[in-house]
This record gives C-alpha cells, structure tokens and sequence, in this order.
C-alpha cells in the first residue's frame, strides 16, 4: 500500500526530529500546532494560559520522538494526547496554586444559542465546573472510555460517568431544553 503525501512528509518530520534537526522540528511545529491549539483550548479555562501549556507540549512532543510507534498509531494522534495531558496536568497545578474555582452561573435563554458563534458557545461551556467540563471534552469531543479517563485523570470509572451525567444535567439546566441538542447519546456503558 502506498503512503499518502501526509504520511510520507510526516515520515520526513519523525526522521528529522529523531535525528534533531531543527528544520524538521520547525516544519512539525507549524503542521500540529492548529490542531493543538484546538484541543488545549478545550481543555483550559484561561485563553492566557494557551500559549505555555503548547510550549509545553512541545518540549515534550520533541524531547520523547524516540518513544513514539508509528505501528500503534498516527504522529498526530500521538502529539495530541500529549497537548491534551500537558493541558490536564498543568490545569491540575493551577488549581492547586489558585484553590477551588467557584462555579459561574451564566443565565443564557434557548433563542440565544441559536445566535451564538461557536467560540460563544464553547466559552459558555467552561463557566461548567471544571471536573466536569474536563470528563466532557475527555469522553465526548476526544472520544477516550471512561476507564481511559480514569487513568489519564486519576479517578474511578465510575466518577468519570458520574461526572458526565453532571455535566448533561448542568447543561440541561442552564440551555433549559432537553441537552441533547449539544450532547447525544454515547455508549455510556464504556
């Protein structure tokens, strides 16, 4: 099977990192860094807060190439699980520099949402508590079963679906409507 044109230049990143070339690393840089971005950004409350956990994950991004397989998946899926744990690890810091945060409520009626830009939308989201914001993204918009997530945040399995059934009624309650219309169904049971 032949490889695609992403997979060959992706191939040429993984060599020219491995090897420290700092052209390669450059060129792998400006390729994740969209698709990091998005998926730090669901994960941290503080915009400002962005820019470091990316420099973060990008130190280690380059610094563990040689632990990456290639046989046990894509470079992308790899380096973003990274960001996304990089994201976790240093929320979990924080809150425990800067205490509990306090849950916000935002009054929003339902004709609203229709109006809302999708960056509106997601912003309204992070005013969830945190934890359960975090098991959302983890279960929902990253697709991870609720024993991943137990392990990548260090709780039960049990408490990541608990979590998730919060975060449905918190949306319920605050969008007034069923909630289905931003979160369907999943395989609950996982």
């Amino acid at each position: 099977m032949a490889k695609s044109s992403d997979e060959t230049r992706e191939a040429k990143w993984l060599d020219g990192c491995r090897k420290g070339d700092r052209n390669a690393q450059q060129e792998a840089f400006h390729a994740l860094l969209p698709l990091l971005r998005g998926a730090v950004r669901r994960y941290t409350r503080n915009e400002t807060h962005v820019q470091d956990i990316l420099q973060e994950a990008f130190i280690r991004i380059f610094q563990n190439m040689n632990q990456f397989d290639e046989r046990k998946g894509a470079f992308t899926s790899w380096s973003t699980r990274i960001a996304i744990n990089t994201a976790i690890n240093e929320g979990k810091k924080r809150a425990r520099h800067q205490g509990v945060d306090q849950e916000v409520h935002i009054p929003v009626e339902p004709s609203v949402i229709q109006d809302m830009a999708l960056e509106d939308l997601v912003n309204t989201l992070k005013a969830m508590p945190e934890e359960q914001h975090l098991v959302l993204n983890l279960h929902l918009v990253d697709g991870y079963s609720h024993k991943e997530i137990s392990d990548m945040i260090g709780i039960t399995s049990e408490m990541s679906r608990q979590r998730l059934t919060r975060a449905r009624r918190w949306i319920r309650d605050r969008f007034e409507w069923s909630g289905e219309e931003l979160v369907t169904k999943t395989q609950h049971e996982k």
